[in-house]
């Protein structure tokens, strides 16, 4: 190992954290929660407190969730067809 590995190891440490972080914050905010306030609630620990938040987050938000509907349109306007 060179001198400088370490410093290799602690930087890609830091990008999956960060991607990791990225990846709580904007799942918290498009999400839909059952309690009204749950979204500040998540919010808080992942801004306030980013290594522990994050994972907690990811860990323990989804049963706060509501379960997301794919309802896609099948049935549009085709009047505009020649």
């Amino acid at each position: 190992m060179t001198p400088n590995s370490g410093f290799v190891i602690w930087q890609l440490s830091g990008l999956v954290l960060l991607g990791f972080w990225v990846y709580a914050l904007f799942d918290c905010v498009k999400s839909d929660f059952y309690g009204q306030n749950q979204k500040l609630i998540w919010m808080m620990p992942v801004l306030f407190a980013p290594v522990i938040g994050t994972f907690l987050y990811i860990s323990m938000s989804k049963g706060s969730k509501k379960e997301r509907n794919f309802q896609p349109i099948f049935n549009r306007d085709n009047s505009h067809k020649s």
